[in-house]
Formats: structure tokens, C-alpha cells, sequence
């Protein structure tokens, strides 16, 4: 699973279960809260009616005839209160009296009256003047049937002779309650969305420089060699690249000097093993002077192979360690074409070969440096001299293309010789690689076309090969337009 997912599942998982957390505590303490709420009128409306009620003491007896005639009518009344979500049309509170012994002398349920509530803390409280109340279930496995009982003394003469109750069930403040749970609960969802969707943003930010750093080492590694360092953003990102980057370029100097050692080893010994036989042989005084000139001339040939190839090395390590571009400028190819044309002219010339061009009149502006592009365009073209027949034609075609992303200058290379065999197509640009010359039977260096790769692969192009229907290749030269 990757980073970015495991960072944005574990912040989901930790915020979801802290607001979870966070909600199962507020959601108990709502309706602790509520009942703090509720109690406190309840203790108002208990000392207000037990005022009441000793106005209607007669020689220290409670006379409750008056609050049962005004509790009665007050239960007839028809109304309709809405409260918010809640539409009232009955009185929710109770009460009951209690004389000095704890027996009830009235109930404005009328289901209690003659019961021995001596035993209930608000009795007992408020009997010794102190501050009675109880919540008690009326299904001991239901709290939702719990009821609040508030106790206020009544008293007479300065005695207490009596507890009067007032009663509100827990039904009652439900409504309030459960609306405020639903809101807690969506608040809570809402606010838990929100901070994982700005915490998988900041995740992302976070670690897309990561992203950025694995595509960078993965183009490395397939050989991409003008692809720019990502912008790590973050310090500690820099460093990994910084560290990277220069692991890379320490590991790739070595290895590059290795194969270097190694190719140049393995292409010297032919013509080296060729140079030291012909000299053996020139040390023999009877041979005659025919076969020592073409002995000589293979010395000469084979001395000139190992100077091509050590001066195409050369190029070739000077273009492979580049990064990019030490400049760009705008340069015109086609112009640059017309004049590669004209200096393969004499050797064009020498096999009685015709040139032909086609879209090289009007300027084609590519960013680039003139000189690297111009030794890609020079190899391609001797390249296609080296294999094309005496008598042959030598086709340059420039095109413009476009595409979805920019527009791209093509120049095609196009020649009459033998082509390439189908094994060769996909070797055609590995270092070293070369066919035997029809004409003279010998392989050259192997890196004319490698050349040109890398110089157009500095410049963001590309290369393509191809045989052509009507006999020879086709190199085409591929590069974004300096519009791009």
C-alpha cells in the first residue's frame, strides 16, 4: 500500500476515533447537563408552591382542597406551546404534599394519596431542613422512565409540618435533549470530514515531493538523461535528493569509466591485432612490394579506425556526462541543415551520389546549442553517405508536426542503400554497434548514430530508424519548436 494512502487512512482512523471519543463523552454529559438544568426551576417551583400551600394551614393541618381544584382545571386547559421542535399541549410537572409523618395528603396525579413516602431521600432531607431530592425510575430497567423529584419544606409557625414535591419526568426534557445529541453528532461528523479531507491535502503536499523523487530515480535508472530534478519543497526532502543525486552521479562516474576502459579495450584489439600482424609480415624481405603496399594500406586503415574511434570516444564521453545543456539558444535548423549539406557535398560528390531537400527554405527555430546539434545532423548524414551505393541519392526532408502538447520540427535522413536487417532496427543506436560497408567489407566505428542519440536526447528529442518501401532507411531527427 503506499505512503500517501497508510498516512491518509491512519489520520482517518485517529480522527475518527478521537471525535467518536469526543462525542460519546459530550453525548453523557448532555443529559447530565439537562438534569442540572431541569433541577434548578424545579427547586423555584417547589418553595413558590409551598408558599403557596401554607397560606391554606388551618391549627398546623394542611388544607390542599385549593390546589387540588386549581391542579384539576390546570390539566382541562387545551393549549398549544411550540418550544423550538417541540409543541407542548400538557403540563409535565406533578406534585405531591406530604404531611410530618411522610404520608401523602395530596397528589395532583390523584394515584399516590394515603402512601408512606417516609422511606424517599426527598422526605427525609427536607424533614431535618435540608435539601431533598431524588431521581427515581419508574421501570428500574429503563432510564428513560426516570423522574425528578425537587423537595421544599412546609412549614408553620416555624416548624416543618410538611414536604411538598414537585415531580418532572425525564420524558419531558428528552426532545431538547435528543435534538441536541443530533446536532452534537452531525457537528462532530462534519468537523471529522473536514479535518481528514485538509488533512489529506496537507498529506499530500506533504509527500508528493516523494512522488516527484521515485518518477526522478526511476528516469534515471531507464537512462533518461535530460530529466530535471524535482523542487523537494521541504528541507529534509532536499537533502534526500541532494544525497541521491549525488550518490547517483558518484555511482554512474564509476561505472561509466569502467565500460568506458571496457569498450575502448574491446574495440582497439581488432584493429591492433590487424596493425601487429601486417608489421610481422612487412618484416619478411622476400615479399613482394604489391602485397607490402597492401599491407601498408591496412596499417594506415586500421590506424585511422583506432584514431576514428578514440576521437569518437571522446565525443561521445563528452555528451554522455552532460547532464543538459550548458546554454540554449534559438537555433535555426534548417540552416543548420543546408550547411552539414553543403560540407558532405565533395564526399556526395566522390560516388557520383545525387541531393535532394525539401522544406529547408524557411526557418525552422528549435532551442538547442548549434554546435551539438550540428555533429548529430553531421554523423547521420555520413552515416547515410558510408552506406549508400555508388550512384545512390541522398534524401534531407524537414517537416513540422503538431501534437496535443507542442509543435515538433522533424528532419528526416533518407538514403538508397541496403537498409537495416530487422535484428538490426533495435541495435541500430547501442554504442559500437556497426554493419559491414557493401563496398569495402569493413564495419565502422559503431558510434555515428549513438552520437546523435545523445545529442538529441540533450535537446529533449528523439530518434527514430525505419527502412524505407522502396529500399534504404530513414533516420528522422524529432524536436520541439521553440514556440514549444
Amino acid at each position: 500500500m503506499r505512503l500517501t494512502l497508510l498516512i491518509i487512512l491512519g489520520f482517518f482512523v485517529i480522527a475518527g476515533g478521537t471525535f467518536f471519543w469526543m462525542r460519546q463523552v459530550t453525548l453523557e454529559d448532555v443529559g447530565r447537563q439537562y438534569s442540572q438544568a431541569a433541577e434548578e426551576p424545579l427547586v423555584d417551583t417547589a418553595h413558590l408552591l409551598a408558599s403557596l400551600l401554607e397560606q391554606d394551614i388551618v391549627d398546623g393541618r394542611i388544607k390542599p382542597e385549593r390546589f387540588r381544584n386549581a391542579f384539576r382545571d390546570a390539566n382541562r386547559r387545551e393549549f398549544e406551546a411550540h418550544i423550538y421542535a417541540l409543541v407542548k399541549n400538557r403540563i409535565a410537572t406533578s406534585i405531591y404534599v406530604l404531611d410530618a409523618n411522610g404520608l401523602v395528603v395530596f397528589d395532583s396525579e390523584g394515584l399516590r394519596e394515603g402512601q408512606d413516602f417516609s422511606g424517599y431521600r426527598d422526605y427525609r432531607l427536607t424533614i431535618k431542613g435540608g435539601y431533598g431530592a431524588r431521581a427515581s425510575r419508574t421501570d428500574p430497567n429503563d432510564p428513560r422512565t426516570t423522574v425528578f423529584h425537587v423537595a421544599a419544606p412546609v412549614t408553620w409557625q416555624g416548624d416543618i409540618i410538611g414536604v411538598l414535591t414537585v415531580m418532572r419526568s425525564e420524558t419531558a426534557m428528552a426532545p431538547f435533549a435528543e435534538e441536541t445529541r443530533d446536532r452534537l453528532t452531525w457537528a462532530a461528523l462534519r468537523a471529522a470530514a473536514v479535518i481528514t479531507v485538509l488533512g489529506a491535502l496537507w498529506t499530500y503536499w506533504l509527500v508528493s515531493p516523494i512522488g516527484s523523487l521515485t518518477s526522478y530515480a526511476r528516469s534515471v535508472r531507464n537512462g533518461v538523461r535530460t530529466v530535471t530534478r524535482p523542487a523537494a519543497g521541504h528541507a529534509e526532502l532536499r537533502l534526500l535528493r541532494d544525497a541521491v543525486e549525488e550518490m547517483r552521479l558518484e555511482l554512474e562516474g564509476r561505472q561509466y569509466v569502467e565500460n568506458y576502459v571496457q569498450a575502448l579495450t574491446h574495440e582497439l584489439k581488432s584493429p591492433l591485432a590487424a596493425i601487429r600482424g601486417a608489421s610481422e609480415l612487412l618484416t619478411e624481405a622476400s615479399m613482394p612490394e604489391e602485397k607490402r603496399g597492401r599491407f601498408l594500406a591496412n596499417i594506415r586503415a586500421e590506424t585511422e579506425r583506432c584514431d576514428a574511434l578514440i576521437r569518437g570516444l571522446l565525443r561521445l564521453a563528452a555528451l554522455e556526462t552532460r547532464q543538459d545543456l550548458d546554454h540554449r539558444e534559438p537555433v535555426d535548423l534548417a540552416a543548420l541543415a543546408r550547411e552539414e549539406l553543403s560540407l558532405i557535398t565533395p564526399r556526395c560528390t566522390g560516388k557520383s551520389m545525387a541531393l535532394s531537400s525539401h522544406g529547408l527554405d524557411e526557418p525552422a527555430m528549435v532551442n538547442g546549442d548549434s554546435l551539438v546539434l550540428g555533429l548529430a545532423l553531421r554523423n547521420v548524414l555520413s552515416n547515410a553517405v558510408d552506406f549508400s551505393p555508388q550512384g545512390g541519392t541522398l534524401t534531407v526532408t524537414l517537416t513540422r508536426e503538431s501534437s496535443s502538447e507542442a509543435p515538433w520540427i522533424c528532419l528526416t535522413v533518407s538514403d538508397t542503400g541496403p537498409g537495416f536487417p530487422d535484428y538490426a532496427l533495435t541495435r541500430a543506436f547501442e554504442r559500437f554497434f556497426s554493419l559491414k560497408h557493401e563496398a569495402t567489407g569493413r564495419k565502422g566505428t559503431g558510434l555515428g548514430l549513438c552520437l546523435a542519440k545523445e545529442a538529441v536526447e540533450l535537446h529533449r528529442g528523439t530518434v527514430g530508424i525505419r527502412n524505407r518501401v522502396e529500399g534504404g532507411a530513414a533516420v528522422t531527427i524529432s524536436l520541439p519548436s521553440e514556440a514549444a
